[in-house]
């Protein structure tokens, strides 16, 4: 599916690690703004309904830069996770980065001399669900910077806090030193070590989600599916509640975490095309 040109590449962050990368590119025109897209967990650059989105972002004259963060352990494939020690030594403090590098060498790399032409140098971030967390965290990081215009952010179904295990389940974690879980989409049993709590534990203040709402305030906007079981809405209701965030809350209703889409994508959803509207009438108002 490929309505506007797209260029894909692969290039290194800090640690030499590959980013694989592909970037949308709307018809004939400069002063462009760009948008970041970030895929979720267990996720990667071209799923399901993320190139849709990419499409949909270059129909409304945006530079759209999706990539894989480098430890999906994918491999800048579309299925199978590739390296397995990869992925269970992905940290959300590793994505973050990964989003910084990215924005770097969009704005240095000669791969994307001919992007910076047409660039307004504005950017927009678009994350789904953990994905919607690290679009949070970075946001907060360029406002308070000051280093990029950053103008809005938009997250579909995200999370609302990284704790997402009991009190038990963190002390098998951390004693056996990894987690191992079967990847639904995949069939794969895959690990995620203990530095992964570890991580998120000792950067606190970084990672906050509710320091991130509380910063981004109105220039960031929470797109949830009502029947969302992955990431409940109420996780969303509870963070804009506690941190009293200026950030609006738009539902979409009857449908779910993927908003009722598959990989590889069958059919637009109804749910899908609604978030997509809404989410994109809010960015560039």
């Amino acid at each position: 599916m490929s309505f506007y040109p797209e260029v894909t590449c692969a290039l290194p962050n800090r640690h030499g690690k590959p980013l694989h990368i592909t970037t949308t590119f709307p018809e004939n025109t400069i002063g462009c703004p760009l948008i970041l897209i970030l895929h979720g967990f267990k996720g990667f650059r071209n799923y399901s309904f993320l190139p849709w989105i990419a499409q949909h972002a270059a129909a409304n004259g945006m530079i759209a830069v999706r990539f894989c963060f480098s430890g999906n352990g994918m491999n800048g494939t579309s299925w199978l996770v590739q390296d397995l020690d990869a992925f269970a030594s992905n940290t959300i403090s590793q994505k973050v980065d990964d989003v910084h590098d990215m924005i770097s060498l969009v704005q240095t790399d000669d791969q994307f001399a001919s992007l910076r032409d047409r660039w307004n140098g504005q950017i927009y971030l678009l994350g789904h669900s953990r994905g919607g967390g690290i679009a949070q965290v970075v946001s907060r990081e360029l406002i308070e910077a000051n280093r990029i215009p950053i103008v809005k952010t938009a997250v579909y179904n995200s999370v609302g806090t990284w704790i997402r295990w009991t009190d038990r389940q963190r002390t098998e974690w951390l004693s056996k030193g990894a987690l191992s879980f079967t990847n639904e989409r995949t069939k794969q049993i895959v690990q995620m070590n203990a530095s992964y709590v570890e991580d998120i534990e000792a950067n606190a203040d970084r990672l906050s989600l509710d320091m991130a709402a509380s910063v981004c305030g109105d220039r960031l906007a929470f797109f949830h599916a009502v029947n969302d079981l992955t990431v409940p809405l109420s996780e969303i209701v509870a963070l804009r509640s506690r941190t009293e965030t200026s950030a609006p809350l738009f539902t979409i209703p009857n449908t779910t975490h993927t908003f009722g889409m598959t990989h590889p994508v069958d059919r637009i959803t109804h749910g899908f095309v609604t978030v997509l509207n809404e989410s994109f009438t809010w960015l560039l108002q």
